[in-house]
């Protein structure tokens, strides 16, 4: 926490390096920020909370009714020297500080940059989209399961009118290194092919692939390196109640390989998203390689009739306009079991309904139903559960 709150300090510190420039306050779009009068150097403060409450109607499970500050941030981004950004987003929800995007990004031109620090893998949808945007108060159990998440690495982003790419590599997940041994690493990428878009008419194709080593997980006291591990794993469409009911270890495991297919569309009003994963891990030669997959499709109707508009530089939807009331919709399929590998993590099947009011740029009210449905495999077995759950919502 002290390396982030000083990380802050020097920003804000670096920010008052405007050699006696006058300095004007702007807001825009709900958002603060400070430039100096020849716009050379700018800095903007953000943040967010969201606040949860969550009912479950047990099956087998006793699952814990409550509520939760589900995320707490605050960030400062700084634009200097022209073509230069720097980021700093802390999480401070429960009671701890997370890394959330810390990196330094030099813009090329005005349609492709390169950045390094701790951002997300350019892998699964719901993982790079901002929580203030995504459909649902959970992502997907697919994505939870099976993408990267934020990464120590290097990238390159590049858009035009009809396509998108991304490549990048990364480090593991332990920003401070605790682990014993060599670290995992990945190459990630996503291309996007976007043959239609503009408001109201829009198609999107993507294909995103990984290859990442396994993690050291330490070494036993006569020096040698301990078995390494993948591990997939998802929580119920919920985490006011945090367990994880499907899990799969994958134990000496080499390296895995996992592709998503990435499908977006709308007309006027009406949107549609899809998502198809696979995973397969290579495991040491007297153990059988490991295959998983997962699969989500939504959809989403503004109410209010507007439609649906595109960001290029993001490459998915933008975020409805205030006064919007948007219906959201969602099948979700995880099967981590696995027979010829004689691994079975779980299969999990579920349906949520949604409601998103967007009261205003910064303000959101939503409110979600699910029904989960868990084989035997399981946390606790064959159950079938349902979860109604709401989130009061702001974001500057």
């Amino acid at each position: 926490m002290k390396k982030i709150i000083l990380a802050f300090i020097c920003l804000i510190l670096y920010s008052n390096k405007s050699e006696a420039q006058e300095v004007v306050a702007k807001s825009k779009n709900s958002s603060l920020s400070w430039e100096t009068a020849d716009g050379a150097f700018s800095w903007k403060l953000s943040g967010r909370f969201y606040f949860d409450a969550a009912k479950y109607f047990d099956d087998k499970t006793d699952l814990g009714n409550g509520t939760e500050l589900r995320d707490f941030r605050l960030g400062v981004e700084v634009k200097f020297e022209k073509n230069w950004l720097a980021k700093i987003d802390a999480g401070l929800a429960g009671g701890v500080t997370a890394a959330k995007d810390i990196f330094l990004q030099y813009g090329i031109d005005k349609v492709s940059y390169v950045r390094a620090g701790h951002f997300a893998e350019p892998f699964g949808l719901d993982y790079m989209e901002s929580s203030k945007a995504t459909k649902f108060l959970a992502p997907n159990s697919a994505t939870e399961a099976f993408a990267p998440g934020r990464k120590i690495g290097l990238e390159y982003v590049k858009w035009g009118n009809k396509y998108w790419l991304a490549g990048g590599l990364f480090g593991d997940g332990d920003l401070n290194n605790t682990s014993a041994g060599d670290e995992g690493y990945s190459v990630t990428g996503r291309f996007v092919f976007k043959p239609i878009i503009k408001e109201g008419s829009i198609v999107h194709l993507g294909l995103a692939g990984t290859y990442r080593t396994a993690d050291a997980v330490g070494f036993d006291a006569d020096g040698n390196e301990l078995t390494k591990n993948i591990r997939y794993r998802s929580r119920a469409e919920t985490h006011v109640e945090g367990r994880r009911f499907i899990d799969a270890k994958i134990t000496n495991a080499v390296a895995e390989t996992k592709y998503a297919v990435e499908f977006i569309g709308a007309l006027k009003p009406v949107a549609l998203q899809a998502e198809y994963f696979g995973a397969s891990v290579n495991r040491e030669d007297s153990f059988k390689t490991y295959t998983s997959n997962g699969w989500y499709a939504q959809a989403s109707w503004q109410i209010t009739g507007k439609n649906y508009k595109y960001s290029n530089s993001w490459s998915r939807l933008s975020d409805p306009d205030p006064k919007t009331l948007e219906l959201v919709v969602r099948y979700n399929q995880v099967d981590l079991n696995d027979s010829g590998a004689d691994i079975f993590g779980g299969l999990q099947k579920d349906i949520s309904v949604g409601l998103n009011y967007h009261v205003n740029k910064s303000v959101k009210l939503r409110l979600n139903y699910s029904n989960i449905d868990l084989d035997e495999y399981a946390l606790n077995g064959k159950e079938n559960f349902g979860l109604i759950q709401t989130r009061l919502q702001f974001a500057f």
